[in-house]
């Protein structure tokens, strides 16, 4: 009993939580010797290992962390079957990357542009309507009358305007058909940006090369006919006189002081003559009439045209043509020519007054027929992968520490210690 009382009054003592924590801290050992060993020296080296393994492992886990929690990455991402708007949104945010390989690589241009002009107004009138030159053939005139006078030229005149019309319109429809069956090359899917671009140069190299190379063709005629010096069937170049009773003879026509043999760009107003006092009757303004009929044609000016009373006055003078109701041309329409524009000016750009040209993205996308597109960028590491990362390498880092670290303490120690031995014995 004496015993028992005793044993009750002894009190544990009580340690302080950090002196505890200290104590496992110190007494820790991953490094522990199979039978345990006494030797302090070991135990000792087996601590510092211990301690050692943990701060690397933890100073390189840390720097692991901070390494692919900033890093940068590049990240590709594909989509198949995208849709136009999708590409376009992916264009809007990844065009430095983005690439959509195109399963059609050759487009007929017929598929994606499309090309539309309107003619000057006259090319639409009636003015080159084949009837109006008809009735220009019916008027009174002397039969002495010569092709100077309107009564004669006028058909002509309409004529060549309509030949213009006619064969500008041949060439344009058949050179477009041409151009329609040109492919057009697209390895990848082109932002609408570029197709526009690139389609709007080829079809302004088509509209160019067009203009020049009629140009090119007209200005030949043209310069042939005068360097040869051809007799005009209308005789405005050259006119016959008669020579004596059974003779006539040939003579350069002369327009003012203008003579057809030194010139053939001699010109004089057209006009209505009166063959009693060979006055003018009326002169159409800017229209004129030379040793050539397309080389005056193109000198003169569509003014009279534009002009209710102008054109009112010269069908007075055709028979069939009095009283018959004829429009005139509306200088509402006209973007690129004027109402003085001359006939050379309509010529030099196709008689065309508007082109309208057009292209078809949506179109073009849909036969480039992407499979799929592709695209990068840059961003961090998501928490997962950082992770996932980390597992896996802490694995590998904590088997090599657990080889590395107890041999390189084991080492330096035992190193230390013969050298202290070895300091001893020298001071003994």
């Amino acid at each position: 009993m004496l015993l028992f009382i005793l044993e009750s009054n002894i009190t544990v003592p009580h340690i302080p939580f950090w002196q505890q924590m200290k104590v496992t801290i110190n007494d820790f050992n991953l490094f522990p010797s199979v039978p345990p060993t006494i030797d302090q020296n070991e135990i000792k080296t087996q601590k510092i290992s211990t301690k050692l393994f943990c701060i690397l492992l933890v100073l390189i886990i840390t720097i692991l962390l901070l390494y692919t929690s900033l890093i940068r990455v590049v990240k590709t991402v594909t989509i198949n079957d995208p849709t136009v708007d999708k590409y376009v949104e992916l264009y809007d945010q990844y065009s430095q990357t983005l690439s959509c390989p195109c399963t059609k690589i050759l487009i007929n241009y017929e598929d994606i542009l499309e090309i539309q002009y309107l003619f000057h107004p006259i090319c639409y009138s009636d003015f080159i309507d084949q009837e109006w030159i008809t009735l220009l053939n019916f008027y009174s005139a002397p039969n002495h009358a010569h092709m100077k006078d309107l009564f004669f030229a006028s058909s002509q005149i309409f004529q060549g305007l309509k030949s213009f019309c006619s064969s500008i319109e041949n060439i344009l429809s058949n050179n477009l058909n041409k151009f329609y069956r040109n492919e057009y090359v697209s390895a990848y899917v082109k932002s609408s940006q570029l197709f526009n671009s690139e389609v709007i140069l080829l079809i302004d190299q088509f509209r160019n090369a067009l203009i020049n190379d009629y140009f090119l063709f007209f200005s030949m005629i043209h310069e042939t006919t005068e360097g040869n010096a051809l007799l005009s069937v209308q005789m405005t170049n050259f006119e016959m006189y008669p020579w004596n009773e059974t003779t006539v003879r040939i003579r350069p026509a002369e327009f003012g002081n203008c003579s057809c043999s030194y010139s053939s760009s001699c010109t004089t107003e057209a006009a209505f003559i009166n063959y009693n006092n060979n006055t003018n009757i009326f002169v159409v303004p800017e229209l004129y009439i030379g040793c050539y009929f397309i080389k005056s044609l193109l000198l003169s000016t569509l003014t009279c045209l534009f002009q209710k009373q102008c054109i009112l006055h010269f069908t007075s003078f055709f028979t069939y043509l009095r009283g018959r109701e004829t429009r005139w041309l509306d200088s509402s329409f006209l973007n690129v020519y004027s109402n003085n524009s001359t006939v050379q000016d309509l010529v030099d750009q196709l008689m065309i007054d508007t082109w309208n040209s057009s292209t078809m993205y949506n179109q073009y996308y849909n036969e480039c027929q992407p499979a799929q597109c592709t695209y990068s960028y840059e961003t961090r590491n998501d928490l997962v992968f950082i992770i996932t990362t980390l597992i896996g390498l802490v694995g590998g880092l904590t088997t090599s520490l657990k080889i590395v670290i107890p041999r390189l303490v084991k080492l330096i120690r035992d190193f230390l210690l013969k050298r202290r031995q070895v300091d001893l014995s020298d001071a003994d």
